[in-house]
């Protein structure tokens, strides 16, 4: 299937005529990469094709035609061009405003693209901080609960949630009631229920999103990188969650973790510190120190995702 920009180029490529450019001399007029080109020929001997004339389609201010003369303004500039059929004259002008609505059309979808990609790196980077906030409370109710710490990151949690609804890409409405209630009525067990019931609406959300706009696409980071962010971070917290619970699929987790960022890292086409992220990660089953570790693996697992969601 052949892209917007070849369909354009054998369009126009295929309409080139004979013309005259009032104060330049004769050439070919022609339409090429979503712009008109006037060529004209120089040299007696060895012809040689020199343009003079590169408009491009989002430039055109105005177009007229009387006849066989095209009058084409762009940026304060008008080009008179007389066509040598006035068959090809009427044709021609027929398909410039078609080819400059395109090329609007195309300039529209890229800047949408643009902005798209600016709110998802905002919003991947606060869901993130409300993942933690939420694995935290999982990993305070481990052995003796600190419910003054707890609530804490529950207050967390809820101030983060609060900036999405700032944001232009509306997300999800995390619902805390159930979770502060079973927190202000000392139930672990609730607690946790409810803490996994918010972190699995979070992950649900980047698992659909989705768009039909080429260029968001092509560009990073974009629906699909949020989703293999979002997927990664999950599998870093259940790392450090399972190695508190000395969970046996550790090891599954971990070499999965691996596997997400190496498929990130492939298509985004920037580089993860895979390495780093092994050997802070090793840290948490041999340190200690796990406040200390844990902090030092999610800053080095953002660290490593900075870039990407910079681009």
């Amino acid at each position: 299937m052949k892209s917007l920009k070849q369909q354009t180029e054998t369009e126009f490529s295929e309409s080139a005529v004979k013309a005259y450019l009032i104060g330049l001399g004769s050439g070919t007029l022609e339409f090429i990469d979503n712009a008109i080109k006037f060529h004209i020929e120089k040299g007696r001997l060895r012809k040689r094709k020199e343009l003079v004339r590169d408009i491009p389609m989002a430039d055109i201010e105005r177009m007229d035609r009387v006849g066989k003369e095209i009058s084409i303004t762009w940026k304060g500039t008008t080009d008179i061009f007389v066509i040598e059929e006035t068959e090809s004259a009427g044709t021609i002008f027929e398909r410039l405003p078609k080819a400059s609505r395109e090329q609007k059309k195309v300039f529209e979808d890229k800047e949408v693209a643009k902005q798209k990609r600016n709110e998802i790196s905002k919003t991947v980077s606060i869901a993130m901080n409300i993942a933690d906030s939420l694995f935290d409370i999982l990993r305070s109710l481990h052995g003796w609960v600190d419910w003054d710490r707890v609530e804490g990151f529950l207050k967390c949690s809820e101030e983060n949630a609060a900036k999405l609804t700032d944001q232009e890409m509306k997300i999800i409405e995390l619902d805390f009631t159930k979770l502060s209630s079973a927190i202000k009525e000392r139930l672990p067990e609730e607690t946790s229920k409810e803490a996994y019931n918010l972190l699995r609406l979070l992950h649900d959300y980047f698992g659909r999103l989705d768009s039909e706009n080429e260029f968001l696409k092509e560009i990073h980071p974009n629906y699909y990188d949020a989703k293999t962010a979002i997927q990664a971070h999950y599998l870093l917290n259940d790392i450090v969650l399972g190695m508190m619970l000395e969970d046996e699929e550790i090891g599954k987790e971990h070499d999965e973790l691996l596997i997400t960022l190496e498929d990130l890292s492939k298509g985004t086409g920037l580089k993860i510190n895979i390495n780093a992220i092994k050997n802070v990660v090793a840290k948490l089953g041999a340190d200690k120190e796990k406040e200390r570790v844990v902090k030092e693996t999610r800053a080095v697992f953002r660290k490593q995702l900075e870039d990407l969601m910079k681009t």
